[in-house]
């Protein structure tokens, strides 16, 4: 390793959709940085892979991600960095639909109509559910969604039918929270609800990206931080943070270290910890608490079917059931976005539960005996799972995550960061946003 640093102008660590975020706020503002990260490819839990199935491959991402209307930040980056995003997502207007012909869809009405007529064509319910949701999401829209410190979404759920929990809450509890109802923080659903069900119409679209994860960020905000005079080094692991000399900090690579007085950690909880930890000081209690951040699991099983097999709607919820081998929580017809995968369809399995303990092959044929149950489906052509054993924070009531700013000059951005959101890739760029004007302030004052 050399002996002598070199500098930076701004480090980031990290080169995931918060890392990118902070670096690509940055450079519009004028700022270049240095993007460090260990992998070989830029986008964390939100990049695409060449997935084989059955002998062909397929650009498919490291998980199955929906975006809504509300992702204004995500959004907005991308025009910066030359994207149409129009032309990149197909919008729909909120809904929650199976198999059975249970449903809820809005309206293209203003808010609040969109709902209020989605309720009214609602098909499938019990009597007295319309009624009571109608009721309930009065009180929560009156109160700015909000819920008591410390309650579980079940337990902000209860006046409502059990019925009525279970197809649409719960599914839209799992889809943002990556956790059961009975397990995840109330004010941060109530948070996102908020910003989508409560806001808008066009807040509570949902869109389905017409492209690979990459594509829609990543690929494009990486050649952006390019043309403005940033740079980019993967397969680029940080081993070590050095305590601050001189107003700088000092990060160390494998055959050098590289100093900055501004450095942003855009990483998950435990890796920012391991290089905050071991000092004394208040970097070491900040280290204590990242790492008390429990994760999550996420699997999702990509499969393969004749060409122009397809549903009858994009994607659908599925009637999971652990005990009875059914697994699967939302499916999406991969083709409906994105001809280039037509015949795949994509299933999501998110939180802890029976799944995490079982293998990707067998996932994947209860995953096929699922669909083939509930949808009619002849066994597919191939299939594979991919399964990020830590995808997201575990969002447990009374989660503690510090603030942006650590120390003069040394920024957290990221999951680990402090938001009013669970782990979104709309909140993991909005914390490397908030990063970067930290920084840009701080260099002002």
């Amino acid at each position: 390793m050399n002996s002598a640093a070199t500098s930076a102008p701004v480090l980031v660590v990290g080169a995931g959709w918060s890392g990118l975020a902070c670096a690509l706020e940055l450079a519009l503002a004028g700022r270049p940085s240095l993007v460090l990260d260990a992998a070989p490819q830029a986008g964390g839990r939100g990049r695409t892979l060449a997935v084989d199935l059955g002998g062909r491959e397929y650009p498919l991402d490291n998980g199955q991600h929906l975006l809504v209307g509300a992702c204004s930040e995500i959004l907005r980056l991308a025009r910066a960095a030359g994207l149409d995003p129009a032309a990149l997502v197909l919008r729909r207007p909120f809904e929650v639909r199976y198999a059975d012909g249970w449903s809820i869809r809005a309206a293209r009405l203003p808010a609040p109509l969109h709902l209020g007529w989605g309720l009214v064509r609602a098909a499938g319910w019990e009597p007295g559910e319309r009624l009571a949701l109608a009721r309930w999401s009065a009180r929560q829209a009156l109160g700015r969604w909000s819920a008591p410190a410390g309650s579980t979404v079940a337990e902000a759920l209860l006046p409502l039918p059990p019925g009525l929990v279970r197809r649409l809450w719960r599914p839209l509890c799992l889809s943002v929270m990556n956790a059961e109802p009975g397990q995840a923080c109330a004010r941060l659903f109530f948070n996102v609800l908020r910003d989508t069900l409560g806001g808008g119409e066009r807040a509570s679209h949902l869109l389905l990206a017409r492209c690979p994860l990459s594509s829609l960020l990543p690929d494009a905000a990486a050649a952006a931080l390019l043309r403005l005079g940033s740079q980019m080094r993967l397969r680029s692991p940080v081993l070590a943070l050095e305590s601050p000399a001189a107003g700088a900090w000092t990060v160390r690579l494998r055959e050098e270290s590289i100093a900055s007085r501004a450095l942003v950690l855009a990483l998950p909880p435990h890796n920012a910890a391991a290089l905050l930890g071991g000092r004394d000081g208040p970097l070491e209690g900040i280290a204590e608490r990242l790492r008390a951040i429990g994760t999550a699991p996420i699997s999702t099983v990509y499969l393969r079917y004749a060409p122009r097999t397809r549903l009858p709607h994009p994607f659908l919820a599925l009637a999971d059931h652990a005990a009875h081998g059914r697994h699967g929580q939302w499916v999406f017809d991969r083709g409906a976005s994105d001809s280039r995968l037509d015949g795949v369809f994509s299933v999501v399995v998110s939180g802890e539960g029976e799944h995490a303990h079982m293998d990707r092959s067998a996932l994947c044929a209860a995953v096929s005996r699922q669909l083939s149950g509930e949808l009619g489906l002849p066994a597919p052509i191939a299939s594979e799972a991919i399964i990020e054993k830590r995808a997201t924070l575990a969002p447990v009531p009374g989660l503690s995550r510090p603030g942006t700013r650590l120390a003069p000059g040394l920024f957290l951005a990221g999951d680990a960061a402090d938001s009013p959101y669970p782990s979104t890739l709309e909140g993991s760029v909005r914390a490397g946003v908030a990063a970067a004007r930290a920084i840009l302030e701080e260099r002002s004052g």
